[in-house]
């Protein structure tokens, strides 16, 4: 079960932070994501960034496994590229993450087991360790995810975009009401349109003209 606390505490020990990316090569440019720029700095002195390229970062959204946060390898097949960015100040965090995939259909292949897992792991603990996740569809790029997840640590907002061979997950401290309105996630689905455009300018996101 991640916690923003105790799984972040446990990343931090595991992962280096710091702010150039890994050496591993990588499809997508420097200076693509968007909050790249600020991961960058300067920072202030209670934020750490971390910038990764490793192609075998696990995914943001993992509600069964949170290979990010444990540092452990994705066991998705088929990317050929990723960069993750995480933001963290105290025991709150906010990320964005873009992975491509050797075609449309591994992409597919990962929102589905995405949304498996949502529902697979949507109640997990027990009293106080209680862990949930509630989702809805969005209408954002070629499909789309809005989650919720809630422990007693608090709630992180997720959205996860698939465009073309491309998958963009943000994240970001907070709940949301019942039904999980499309408002209360507004900021992350203006990044996710504006990303699922930007990921379009290359060749590897294979996405298919309107």
């Amino acid at each position: 079960m991640m916690k923003t606390g105790i799984a972040l505490a446990a990343a931090t020990a595991t992962l280096a932070w710091g702010v150039p990316a890994q050496a591993a090569s990588s499809a997508l440019p420097k200076g693509f994501l968007l909050t790249e720029a600020a991961a960058r700095g300067p920072h202030k002195d209670v934020e750490r960034w971390k910038i990764s390229d490793a192609r075998t970062a696990g995914l943001l959204l993992d509600p069964c496994e949170h290979r990010y946060w444990s540092g452990k390898k994705a066991t998705d097949r088929g990317r050929i590229a990723s960069r993750t960015i995480v933001k963290t100040v105290e025991v709150e965090s906010w990320g964005e993450q873009v992975a491509l995939y050797r075609d449309v259909k591994a992409a597919r292949t990962v929102m589905k087991g995405v949304r498996a897992d949502l529902k697979r792991c949507a109640v997990g603990g027990d009293d106080f360790l209680k862990s949930t996740y509630t989702s809805r569809p969005l209408k954002v790029g070629d499909e789309g995810i809005r989650a919720v997840h809630r422990d007693f640590e608090g709630s992180i907002r997720f959205v996860a975009v698939r465009r073309g061979a491309a998958v963009l997950i943000y994240m970001e401290v907070g709940d949301s009401g019942r039904g999980l309105p499309v408002k209360d996630f507004r900021t992350q689905v203006k990044q996710a349109g504006t990303m699922a455009t930007r990921v379009c300018g290359l060749p590897e996101a294979r996405c298919e003209k309107a």
